[in-house]
């Protein structure tokens, strides 16, 4: 397992991995951990395990990283954003 994925635990399943490298190659470290600490922290706040597979965990993943890259970079915009989008 590579330095990346033991960092992030968004992606040690590979959630949405693949996607985000065809999309945006030039993802940088720091968008990652940005999006990790959002996704970490509405997971706490909803009682989700982050680290399943589940589907609520994925649309979660997925939304966060859809905000990003539609220009939601600020990450208390990124949160409250991400706070509002119930599955």
């Amino acid at each position: 397992m590579d330095d990346m994925h033991q960092k992030w635990p968004l992606l040690r399943k590979g959630l949405l991995m693949s996607s985000l490298r065809k999309r945006n190659p030039g993802l940088h470290p720091s968008d990652l951990q940005l999006c990790q600490r959002v996704f970490d922290r509405v997971c706490l706040e909803r009682k989700f395990d982050r680290m399943s597979g589940e589907s609520d965990v994925q649309l979660l993943a997925a939304t966060v990283f859809s905000l990003f890259q539609n220009g939601c970079r600020n990450e208390g915009e990124l949160l409250e954003s991400s706070r509002r989008t119930r599955q």
